[in-house]
């Protein structure tokens, strides 16, 4: 049985990765959670306070997890601080940790999209704070890091979408942003890539993004028309513009059914 721990496993891609990975026998799913424990994964679940940097030592010694996929949100600094030991923990033991990162490590430079190979550059803590993570697993760990990097995530019930409809149901402002290209991810998909790069035992840097980007109006106004609201309040900020969008050279890695674009992510959405 192959052991994988979920830190983070009770937010949007946690629970997502926890469902898709629960589909395979060869598995033994455990998760953690601030607050509340996964619904699908109650007996596997286990509260970590990263307050508390002997907690996760504890976790690790007892579970022994032959994976770890991080999902975590919190304090950057003591989140620094436990990936570390996380990673130290699978350098003397074996194992992979699969680290999902963000397009914010090159919100620094707008004026075009970046692939994998790309240097990071960052003027957000946010993105400053994914750069250190990067960087450290990668120094400790070397090929036994994989680092995903994530565009705008999206689910059918997540925070955003929950937002953007209550936005809508009370016909509030939906702020847009016409001279902004991004692009866009859905829990599920990045659910079933991750399996597929655990599977398959691929290593490295990935972005996982569609094969196209799309002007953020453009996202936003054809997910709203097709959620059935053609009057929306529609405001535009002219002030952000660029590329805020990954792409990658290695879609090609992937089946067909796991490639994707925009288009594809809002007909999900809508349906």
């Amino acid at each position: 049985m192959h052991n994988i721990l979920i830190l983070g496993g009770s937010g949007l891609v946690g629970t997502a990765i926890i469902n898709e990975l629960n589909k395979y026998d060869k598995f033994q799913v455990y998760s953690t959670y601030f607050q509340n424990p996964v619904p699908l994964n109650q007996d596997r679940s286990f509260k970590l306070n990263i307050e508390d940097p002997d907690n996760i030592s504890i976790l690790l010694n007892t579970l022994k997890p032959h994976s770890i996929v991080s999902c975590l949100r919190g304090d950057f600094n003591k989140q620094l601080i436990l990936h570390i030991k996380v990673a130290e923990y699978l350098m003397e033991n074996g194992g992979t940790l699969y680290f999902f990162s963000t397009t914010n490590v090159f919100d620094n430079d707008l004026s075009k999209t970046h692939y994998e190979d790309d240097l990071p550059n960052s003027h957000s803590d946010y993105g400053q704070y994914k750069i250190a993570c990067e960087k450290r697993m990668t120094e400790i760990l070397h090929d036994n890091v994989c680092i995903l990097r994530l565009p705008q995530v999206w689910g059918k019930s997540s925070p955003r979408m929950n937002e953007l409809l209550n936005s809508l149901h009370n016909n509030k402002d939906i702020v847009v942003y016409p001279k902004l290209f991004h692009n866009t991810n859905t829990d599920v998909m990045i659910a079933k890539q991750l399996c597929y790069i655990i599977n398959n035992n691929l290593k490295g840097i990935f972005h996982l993004v569609p094969e196209d980007i799309i002007n953020y109006k453009d996202f936003y106004y054809e997910l709203i028309t097709g959620l059935g609201f053609k009057n929306a309040k529609i405001k535009n900020n002219f002030d952000e513009e660029g590329y805020f969008a990954l792409l990658s050279k290695r879609n090609n890695e992937f089946p067909r059914q796991l490639r994707f674009t925009n288009k594809s992510v809002i007909n999900y959405l809508i349906n």
